[in-house]
C-alpha cells in the first residue's frame, strides 16, 4: 500500500502509464489559487507569459502548490521517495476557445531519462467539453514517435508539436477533474487535448517531476528543486525559491532558469522562442 495510492492503483499506473483522478486539496482552495491568477490577470497583464515555464519561480503560492503534500506522496508511490519539481506552468484555454494540443509526447522534446511524471492539477472544472488532456493508455512504453513542430497560433504547445506517425487510438481516456482534483501521465505517454466548448475557462498547473536519479541526456546541466527526500545525484542545478511576487530577485532568476531550459532542452535546434521570455 503506498501513501496516496492503493497497489492495484500502482500497478496500473505502470501499466497504463497515468492515473486520475486523485483529489489533492480541497475545490475551494483551488479556487482560491484561481483568484490569486484572475488577480494576477487584472493586475499584471504583462506578466501573464511569464508564468508558461517556471512560474513556480516567481510567485510563493505557486511554489507551494508544487510541494503539495497529497499530491507528492502520490508521486512519491509512482517514483520513490526522492522527488525534483523542474517546472510549473499555468494552462489556461479561454472559454469557447479553439485552443488545442495535439497528439504528442513530451519526451521528444525533455530529454530527461528516466522518464518524468506530470502532474496535472485542476483549478476548474476540466473534461471533455472544456478541453482536457486524453491520453493513449500504454503508450508510454512506446518508443518515441515522429513529431513535426508548427507554428500553428491555436496550438498551446511549447513547440506546436504533433505526432506524424499513425497509432491506435481506439482506447483513448480522457482525464476528468474536479478544481483541486489532480491526474498523473508518465512523460513519454501519447497525448493531447481538445478546443474548450464550455462558457467558462479551463485553468490547470502543469507540473513536471522526476527521480532525483533522472538526468538530462548529453548531460545538459538544468535546474530544479527538491520537493522531497534528498538530491544524491545532482545532476540538476538548484533552483531559488520565490519569497516576493514577481520581485527584482524572483524575475532574474526566472530569466536565467528560463533561458538555460529553454536553449538546452525545450527549444534545442527550433526556431521557436519560450513564451515566458517575452
Amino acid at each position: 500500500m503506498g501513501k496516496a495510492l492503493t497497489d492495484k492503483e500502482i500497478a496500473a499506473y505502470r501499466a497504463n502509464g497515468f492515473h486520475a483522478p486523485l483529489r489533492v486539496m480541497s475545490e475551494e482552495d483551488a479556487l482560491e489559487y484561481r483568484r490569486h491568477l484572475e488577480r494576477i490577470e487584472a493586475e499584471r497583464p504583462e506578466s501573464l507569459n511569464k508564468l508558461d515555464l517556471k512560474g513556480n519561480l516567481l510567485l510563493p503560492w505557486m511554489d507551494r502548490i508544487t510541494r503539495t503534500p497529497r499530491m507528492l506522496d502520490a508521486l512519491e508511490d509512482i517514483m520513490g521517495p526522492n522527488l525534483l519539481c523542474w517546472n510549473a506552468s499555468v494552462r489556461n484555454k479561454k472559454a469557447k476557445s479553439p485552443t488545442y494540443a495535439g497528439w504528442h509526447q513530451d519526451t521528444r522534446y525533455i530529454t530527461i531519462r528516466p522518464t518524468g511524471t506530470i502532474a496535472f492539477l485542476a483549478l476548474s472544472p476540466t473534461n471533455t467539453d472544456s478541453g482536457t488532456v486524453s491520453v493513449v493508455p500504454g503508450s508510454h512504453k512506446w518508443d518515441v514517435l515522429p513529431h513535426e513542430d508548427t507554428h500553428d497560433k491555436d496550438s498551446i504547445l511549447t513547440r506546436g508539436q504533433y505526432i506524424t506517425a499513425e497509432f491506435d487510438k481506439s482506447s483513448i481516456a480522457p482525464l476528468q477533474l474536479r478544481p483541486g482534483e489532480c491526474g498523473f501521465f508518465d512523460h513519454n505517454i501519447v497525448h493531447s487535448s481538445g478546443p474548450n466548448h464550455t462558457n467558462d475557462r479551463r485553468l490547470v498547473m502543469l507540473m513536471g517531476y522526476f527521480a532525483t536519479k533522472s538526468k538530462p541526456m548529453d548531460d545538459r546541466r538544468v535546474s530544479a528543486f527538491v520537493v522531497r527526500g534528498t538530491d544524491e545525484y545532482r545532476y540538476f542545478d538548484a533552483d531559488r525559491a520565490p519569497v516576493e511576487e514577481f520581485g527584482p530577485a524572483e524575475l532574474a532568476a526566472h530569466r536565467e532558469a528560463v533561458e538555460v531550459q529553454a536553449k538546452k532542452i525545450l527549444y534545442k535546434d527550433s526556431d521557436r522562442q519560450a513564451i515566458a521570455l517575452s
